[in-house]
């Protein structure tokens, strides 16, 4: 939605990557913590290693530096060159001559303190200059210290050059793919520029991530829908749109099947400036949404109930389906699922419905009375199960207590502080899920989401009869003191 003000900067997470832009596919960054020497850290000179050699008697542990040659001394096993090897090419290394000496040696290396170096960034950051980085800083990482990628700059063309030879790095499909070669370790004299990025491709409609995109390497459709995650289950993808701007300034829009646009031979190549329009589902296709204490998939909508993981996802309906189809749609019933208050909210042309469906009986017990068949634009909710007791009113501290099988009604109230001074304990009542109501002395075994309610006495012994005689008392002392001044009882007409 367009902002209607300027929005404050969002405080980020040391670690965390930061989230696209709404409307825009590109990178804002912030800070993220500094990484840890894996296995495919390429060992330089001035790391310092801790190098641990077990035999069978006894362990050698030393501290060593990488020399400017990139070789390290270790006695007894003499001169190793290990400048250029990843850390575990060094370990394989450091083992086979510890094992050429000693006839038992386990090795382990590790990176103690990496090595520091200076790298320029330019271009589209927020702060360009000289950085002193560590070498086991990735690029993604020197972006964010810089303060970000401005809203003018590439994620998608960042030029990397080092020894007259320069790459150009997808920071973009590292964010949303997690592809590591995108985001190679800093080296020493690399010089980092951010471009300023071109005309973008505008995706829109009923897409997964919809927003401003710039083309990649080779500028296709289905490069592109990959990147992004391509259309929403709500989205008709056989009736999309491409709007392109034409030699003459006018706009053109073609039908395009976003199914063939997926395979190889029915790509697409895209311009800058083209635009992508998915119409949704609805309109075309019926469907039913799922909400609550489901497994789901990997693309469902990720929420939270009571503390549980939960769903909200639209599915393609068929013909003929019923409760059981679309819970396996979603991936099944959770494990905290309470099956037995499932239902289905059903607005079709009449009134709003709401219909109680045990899956329980459908599921376990088989009980196929509970497999209703479900109507286009029904919703299918499964909650979570209650792990509570709530104790209300005279009580100490009213409100929410976590459920225990071997604690009594009592024993809750004793949790919630006990009965406060104007509580009715006798008149206490326990109320059950299923609407039953008992006292609390008459009570079963308490389940998961009852709620037990102390009320308040109506007069508490001598403490209200003291306070009404009080004011009963008040009240009699001020009418005598009226008629010892005035000589009398008080009358309508007076005699003067």
């Amino acid at each position: 939605m367009p902002q209607t003000g300027p929005t404050p900067p969002t405080p980020r997470t040391p670690g965390a990557f930061a989230p696209l832009a709404p409307g825009r596919g590109d990178l804002y960054l912030g800070q993220q913590a500094r990484s840890i020497a894996g296995p495919d850290y390429r060992l330089g000179p001035g790391d310092v290693l801790e190098v641990q050699i077990v035999g069978r008697l006894d362990a050698t542990r030393v501290q060593i530096v990488v020399d400017p040659e990139g070789a390290i001394a270790l006695p007894p096993l003499g001169t190793i060159k290990v400048a250029g090897l990843t850390l575990l090419e060094a370990n394989r290394a450091i083992t086979q001559r510890a094992r050429s000496i000693f006839r038992y040696a386990d090795v382990s290396i590790a990176v103690i303190s990496p090595r520091s170096f200076e790298v320029v960034v330019s271009g589209e950051v927020e702060r360009p200059g000289t950085l002193q980085v560590l070498a086991t800083q990735r690029l993604h990482e020197i972006i964010l210290t810089t303060g970000g990628i401005t809203p003018r700059g590439s994620a998608r063309h960042v030029q990397v050059t080092r020894a007259g030879r320069t790459t150009e790095i997808d920071l973009l499909l590292f964010e949303l793919k997690g592809d590591i070669t995108q985001n190679p370790f800093v080296q020493e004299d690399m010089r980092i520029n951010v471009p300023p990025r071109v005309a973008p491709v505008t995706l829109s409609g009923a897409v997964r991530r919809p927003g401003e995109y710039e083309l990649g390497a080779d500028g296709s459709l289905r490069e592109l829908l990959d990147l992004t995650g391509g259309v929403s289950v709500a989205g008709a993808g056989s009736a999309a749109r491409l709007t392109r701007i034409g030699p003459d300034g006018r706009k053109e829009t073609t039908s395009l099947d976003l199914r063939e646009g997926r395979t190889s031979t029915g790509d697409v190549p895209l311009r800058a400036g083209d635009a992508l329009y998915v119409p949704p589902l609805t309109s075309i296709q019926d469907v039913v949404e799922v909400r609550g204490a489901f497994n789901g998939a990997a693309d469902s909508g990720k929420t939270q109930t009571q503390g549980k993981p939960t769903i909200v996802q639209r599915f393609e309906l068929a013909r003929g389906e019923r409760v059981r189809d679309v819970v396996v749609k979603a991936g099944g019933a959770a494990a905290f699922a309470d099956l037995r208050l499932a239902f289905v909210d059903r607005a079709d042309a009449g009134p709003a419905q709401r219909i109680p469906v045990d899956l329980q009986r459908l599921l376990v017990e088989k009980d196929e009375t509970q497999n209703i068949p479900i109507q286009n634009g029904d919703v299918v909710v499964l909650p979570v199960f209650e792990d509570k007791v709530y104790v209300v009113g005279e009580v100490k501290v009213p409100g929410a207590q976590d459920f225990r099988p071997d604690l009594t009604a009592r024993e809750y109230l004793a949790a919630a502080g006990g009965p406060s001074a104007r509580a009715k304990v006798r008149a206490a009542t326990v109320t059950f899920r299923n609407g039953r109501t008992y006292a609390m002395a008459e009570a079963p075994p308490l389940e998961p989401g009852a709620v037990m309610t102390v009320p308040e006495v109506a007069v508490k012994w001598w403490q209200d009869y003291v306070t009404i005689a009080t004011l009963v008392a008040s009240l009699v002392t001020a009418y005598t003191g009226i008629f010892v001044l005035f000589n009398g009882p008080l009358t309508n007409g007076s005699n003067r």
